[in-house]
């Protein structure tokens, strides 16, 4: 069988696209259009190989169906038409998907590639850390905090007021060979009554029902320089520093299922965030309120 090939460099790590249709080959590559493509390597350190199942499979059209198993350094993944896994000491992945996914990149992004590639970018240099990252004055204010303790709602205030947004719920932390903040190209989640118009239509996110806000990326989503900010709930909104020790602390006690499983790696990048400012930030009822005070923090008062 005649394979065809594509790469890229998501987070500016190489990945070789392989698959047995040229439709699905680019279906993937347009889910990851905001990254450039990859230098011309022999041998890319990842891999993912995709194959279209046979035409009598059906979906069910239910994002919730393809579930995922995570075994240490393997992945599994399964639903309706999809079968494949990834395994991150080997750096490859691999999936069988339905043609209804090969006609629509971003459905094939959010229920399987996604899955597949951030699995394998995160065992690869990329530490995930549980918080929203918005861009002030060029540097990635961080954002952390547990599930519903505003990340989402700040970062759909950067975006209103005009800061680049890295992401809303997970920033990638890149260590060596010199520190870098990573976003990955996805639409903000908001709750419906706070979402604005030409939002999309609702999706199931951790069993709350959510609207798309999708994001502008005219260039890969990356900081070079970084601030850390712990979010807390009040009455006003309000700034005060920590130490790096206490952000370790705190970020290792708040990690939720998933980022458990990069306990050992929390620490370096946590430090190495805290080395440009650590603080608890104070939220208060207003979003904007915040933005206005991350930006004096940093420094950005001129910026537009």
């Amino acid at each position: 069988m005649q394979r065809v090939t594509g790469s890229l460099a998501p987070m500016g790590i190489p990945v070789l696209f392989e698959a047995d249709d040229f439709t699905l080959l680019h279906a993937a590559l347009s889910a990851y259009a905001a990254w450039p493509p990859a230098a011309e390597d022999p041998s890319p350190p990842l891999r993912i190989r995709l194959q279209l199942a046979p035409a009598a499979t059906a979906t069910t059209g239910d994002e919730d169906a393809v579930a995922v198993r995570v075994e240490g350094a393997r992945l599994a993944v399964a639903g309706p038409g999809v079968d494949g896994g990834a395994d991150a000491a080997r750096g490859e992945g691999w999936c069988t998907v339905p043609a209804a996914l090969a006609a629509n990149p971003r459905r094939l992004a959010a229920d399987v590639l996604d899955t597949l590639l951030l699995f394998l970018l995160t065992r690869a240099g990329r530490i995930p850390l549980h918080a929203s990252g918005v861009v002030v004055g060029g540097t990635a204010a961080v954002l952390a905090g547990r599930s519903g303790s505003g990340k989402s709602t700040l970062a759909l205030a950067a975006l209103g007021a005009g800061l680049p947004v890295l992401s809303d719920d997970t920033v990638y932390v890149q260590l060596r060979p010199r520190l870098r903040v990573w976003g990955f190209p996805r639409p903000i989640h908001v709750f419906p009554d706070e979402a604005p118009a030409g939002a999309e239509g609702l999706r199931l996110r951790s069993g709350r029902w959510k609207a798309a806000v999708h994001l502008p990326h005219a260039a890969p989503p990356v900081a070079e320089r970084a601030a850390l900010f712990l979010l807390e709930r009040g009455d006003r909104v309000a700034l005060h520093p920590i130490t790096a020790a206490e952000a370790v602390e705190r970020m290792t006690a708040l990690l939720e299922p998933g980022f458990d499983h990069f306990r050992d790696e929390v620490p370096a990048a946590v430090r190495a965030l805290a080395a440009g400012g650590a603080w608890r930030l104070t939220l208060s009822a207003d979003p904007a309120q915040a933005i206005r005070l991350l930006r004096d923090a940093l420094g950005a008062r001129a910026e537009p």
